[in-house]
């Protein structure tokens, strides 16, 4: 009997490894079975756009950078605060036609994102990656939206010095409010190139390198 009781208290972590005691709501997958996420560019808080309007040939104001607020709106020259979290750039570039069409005829309104590589956020979203890496923290998808799994954690600083590489997880919420997890071993991806293994990331997505027990 203590035998028995002995073996289980030894197996508990390798059963819990497999998924068994996942937390509710989370389903352990294969990585043929994860489902894609979808990546719609949004206006959302700490987003930056540049913005400029002219009419009749004359600017009614030159192009300014804005950055969204906690709020999800941006403070405009003359029509005050406009609401855009949420929104596609277009559909934000409709609704300052509307708003400025008050006040003149047939507005030209220019809006664009800020390039990241100039301090912008990504309007794509982000992945958060965590555990065992050199920087953890958001990682930008870029506008290619081919933000892989090992492109991520490189982006990260790269995997710590006792990092478990052979138990990173993926975890991704799907629309219906469920979450799936992937096991990915990071071994299996470079030296027997499982490249299937290299996920491409969605927004939201939360990438953990463990600690190795060992």
């Amino acid at each position: 009997m203590h035998r028995l009781t002995l073996l289980f208290v030894c197996l508990l972590p390798w059963l819990c490894g497999c998924g068994l005691f996942d937390p509710e709501g989370v389903t352990r997958v294969g990585v043929a079975e994860l489902k894609p996420g979808i990546i719609v560019p949004q206006l959302r808080p700490g987003v930056k756009v540049l913005v400029s309007v002219s009419a009749s040939g004359q600017p009614v104001f030159e192009q300014q950078e804005k950055e969204v607020s906690v709020e999800g709106d941006v403070l405009l020259p003359y029509v005050d605060r406009v609401q855009c979290g949420g929104m596609t750039i277009e559909a934000f570039r409709k609704l300052l036609v509307e708003r400025y069409m008050e006040f003149y005829v047939d507005p030209q309104v220019s809006v664009d994102y800020v390039p990241m590589t100039q301090g912008g956020s990504s309007p794509y979203g982000t992945v958060l990656v965590t555990g065992c890496v050199g920087k953890p923290g958001p990682v930008n998808i870029p506008p290619t939206r081919d933000l892989t799994v090992m492109q991520a954690l490189s982006d990260a600083g790269g995997v710590g010095q006792w990092a478990n590489k052979g138990d990173v997880s993926l975890t991704r919420e799907l629309a219906d409010g469920t979450k799936q997890r992937v096991i990915i071993d990071l071994d299996e991806i470079g030296s027997a190139g499982a490249t299937e293994l290299n996920v491409i990331l969605m927004p939201g997505d939360v990438l953990n390198v463990p600690e190795s027990n060992w």
